[in-house]
């Protein structure tokens, strides 16, 4: 029986919220991952995180957030060595942002990589993922969480790039996470994917090339849109970046794309796409040499998604992550790291970097909070452009890590924000889009009491890159 997709309704699911699901999750296998929750809000909260594993859910212990604080949590501490999905709840009812990354060393371990990705707030009976590829050396994985207390009956769509769509079914057992492998399902082959289940799940979707010398993830989205904007995205500094965009649609679909550039927008020639499929966009054959933020639109809804890669002194590196259908007021970005770059003091050169595309007519001004550190600046962003802000420009010789929060102080002026971070001279990367909201209240300002001390933030933070270099679980 072919499952029919959920009626389109909202294609966001990272607003900010007291529940949040993450489908991908390692501490086997050589992966290190941790969870980052940032409390946003002037009262502290009570967290409870639940981890769904192969043997069933395993719960941590309840801890409480201070006000305008982040935390890191190492789910080794808990589960030992496994593969798992969370829940993260916020038992107190207030908004929180939750977020993950993972680092693993490669094969030869000489190096290491990296992968990260906001979670979502609620599971649905379909979702779509742009991206996806067993083709080029890549080995491409769909996670599918399923958090309720019966099996889950879920079907793969892959809209095969140049081909027609091909479906398979799966079962995902009740409280508990199932990996799927492309390559075994499609073969070798540049596809997107919707995936459909009788009852409400969670999938993300994970990819690794050259022995995973590289790797991205992302979440995906429950419905298509007729806009997508992706605030990251560089053809210059010796980046690659691809743009997916994906047509769920049973009929053909125009599409246009605009890159936003420190020079202004610029618009392609529309092209179509046929139903059911997917397109690949070389933006650096395109735009070569631009810094660039895009904005997908489709005539039918579509989804969009953005991939970029890059050459290192070990090998090639990637990430990549999903846009949003819609900009909006406020950002949360829980996992800021800065940190100089100085191995002999076992110091990683991590940069984080936020990056804040104004796709409106009219310049905006933006407030970027470090809420941990009690430190903000506030910058204007010209019309249909994007800005990049550095973290270390404010913590630039100390390791710090903090929360971020990006606020348009503008009226009707609504943005999109992405958060790129970067290890060890570029060699390992990760990105991701934040969760948002879009109510319009002040930020919160902190006190000494909200905001942590850099070295005791920075060791809670960066404690995934280090045992990714060390290929050791650590202790909290």
């Amino acid at each position: 029986m072919l499952l029919a997709p959920a009626p389109a309704a909202h294609a966001e699911s990272s607003s900010l919220s007291s529940t949040w699901y993450l489908a991908e999750g390692s501490t086997d296998w050589g992966f290190q991952t941790n969870i980052f929750v940032e409390n946003p809000n002037d009262t502290s909260c009570k967290v409870r995180m639940t981890f769904m594993t192969p043997n069933g859910p395993v719960q941590k212990p309840d801890f409480v957030m201070t006000a305008m604080s982040t935390v890191s949590v190492d789910p080794s501490t808990t589960l030992g060595e496994a593969d798992f999905s969370t829940k993260v709840q916020c038992l107190t009812g207030q908004g929180i942002a939750v977020e993950r990354t993972m680092a693993w060393p490669e094969n030869s371990g000489d190096y290491f990589e990296g992968h990260s990705s906001i979670g979502v707030t609620a599971p649905s009976k379909t979702w779509y993922l742009a991206e996806g590829s067993s083709k080029w050396g890549f080995e491409c994985w769909i996670l599918v969480q399923n958090p309720n207390k019966k099996q889950a009956h879920v079907q793969l769509t892959y809209m095969i790039e140049g081909a027609g769509p091909k479906v398979v079914d799966k079962i995902v057992p009740a409280k508990s996470r199932r990996s799927f492998f492309m390559a075994d399902d499609i073969g070798s082959a540049d596809a997107s994917v919707r995936v459909s289940a009788d009852v409400p799940v969670i999938p993300e979707r994970a990819m690794y090339r050259n022995g995973r010398r590289e790797g991205s993830g992302s979440i995906g989205t429950t419905a298509p849109a007729s806009d997508y904007y992706l605030a990251e995205g560089t053809t210059d500094w010796g980046f690659t970046t691809y743009i997916l965009v994906q047509n769920p649609n049973p009929q053909p679909t125009h599409v246009t794309v605009t890159y936003m550039t420190p020079e202004g927008p610029i618009r392609d020639n529309p092209f179509t796409m046929a139903a059911n499929s997917r397109t690949t966009i070389a933006a650096n054959d395109v735009h070569p040499g631009k810094d660039l933020s895009t904005h997908v639109h489709g005539s039918r809804p579509i989804i969009a998604e953005r991939a970029m890669y890059w050459s290192t002194e070990t090998g090639e590196a990637c990430h990549d992550s999903i846009g949003l259908s819609a900009p909006h007021t406020t950002f949360y970005l829980p996992d800021g790291e800065s940190e100089p770059y100085d191995p002999d003091n076992a110091e990683l050169g991590i940069e984080t970097w936020t990056l804040v595309q104004n796709p409106n007519g009219f310049p905006v001004k933006v407030q970027i909070s470090y809420i941990d550190q009690d430190v903000s600046s506030t910058v204007s962003i010209p019309a249909n452009t994007r800005k990049t802000f550095n973290m270390a420009d404010h913590f630039s010789t100390a390791p710090t890590a903090s929360g971020i929060i990006v606020k348009s102080l503008t009226t009707g002026g609504k943005i999109m924000v992405e958060k790129s971070t970067y290890v060890l001279e570029r060699t390992a990367g990760t990105d991701t889009i934040g969760a948002y909201s879009d109510e319009d209240t002040a930020i919160p300002v902190a006190t000494g009491n909200h905001a942590r001390s850099s070295s005791n933030s920075m060791k809670a933070s960066t404690r995934v890159w280090n045992c990714a270099r060390e290929n050791l679980s650590p202790s909290i």
